[in-house]
């Protein structure tokens, strides 16, 4: 008899769960999508985009086949990014001056002039600036278009909350972003899967509560009409 109410309740729940994700993803993603620039063709050569938080100002070399090329300066002591992964693309690191240090998957790696460190798709990696130098990737990083949308998004989310990253909502915040494109997932967390489940999950719900991907107050474009 208890088997039976247990099979008949998950049941009932698997049926909800179906029902909230395929209405909630329609609702989301088609009724009523958000409004937002298209990605293709946005970045233009010479633009700029800044973490002050994370210490790395990209500038855009240009925009091709989906990728978007990116020039990078770190600045002198700059923390860099959490330890994160990418899934969908690798990253290469080629400086042209003084010393960058990456953590790669648990191990702390020094990086000079002349050297390249490939960063493989999976590969859990943090790059950041121990040093009093301003430091210069050689060539320019190719990103994922909407990666490098997102990434901007992001940039201003963390700039205007101090501490973005210890906010109760940022898995929340993430999930939007995550959702729509940005292929960052934290390292020290739960595995990447369930991260990708969860926002997908979740996403729908946090319209609701007025959680977005994109605001204009993060576009630099918009903030340069203004």
């Amino acid at each position: 008899m208890r088997f039976k109410i247990i099979k008949k309740t998950a049941m009932v729940f698997l049926i909800l769960l179906s029902s909230y994700l395929i209405i909630g993803n329609l609702l989301h993603r088609i009724v009523f999508p958000e409004e937002k620039p298209a990605v293709a063709g946005w970045f233009k050569p010479g633009q700029e985009f800044y973490s002050k938080a994370e210490g790395f100002r990209q500038t855009i070399v240009k925009q091709e086949d989906g990728f978007v090329h990116c020039l990078l300066e770190i600045e002198p002591f700059a923390g860099g990014p959490p330890k994160h992964i990418h899934t969908e693309f690798d990253e290469k690191f080629e400086i042209e001056n003084g010393e960058l240090t990456v953590w790669v998957n648990g191990e702390i790696k020094k990086i000079r002039p002349g050297e390249v460190l490939n960063i493989p798709k999976g590969t859990p990696h943090r790059p950041y600036n121990e040093t009093a130098d301003t430091i210069r990737i050689k060539n320019p990083i190719a990103f994922p278009e909407k990666f490098a949308f997102n990434l901007i998004q992001v940039y201003g989310a963390m700039d205007s909350r101090p501490a973005f990253e210890q906010s109760s909502d940022i898995a929340f915040r993430m999930a939007m972003f995550q959702t729509s494109g940005l292929d960052s997932y934290v390292a020290e967390g739960p595995p990447v899967f369930i991260q990708k489940a969860m926002g997908f999950v979740l996403a729908p719900a946090l319209r609701l509560f007025g959680y977005r991907s994109y605001y204009k107050n993060y576009d630099p474009l918009v903030r340069e009409k203004l």
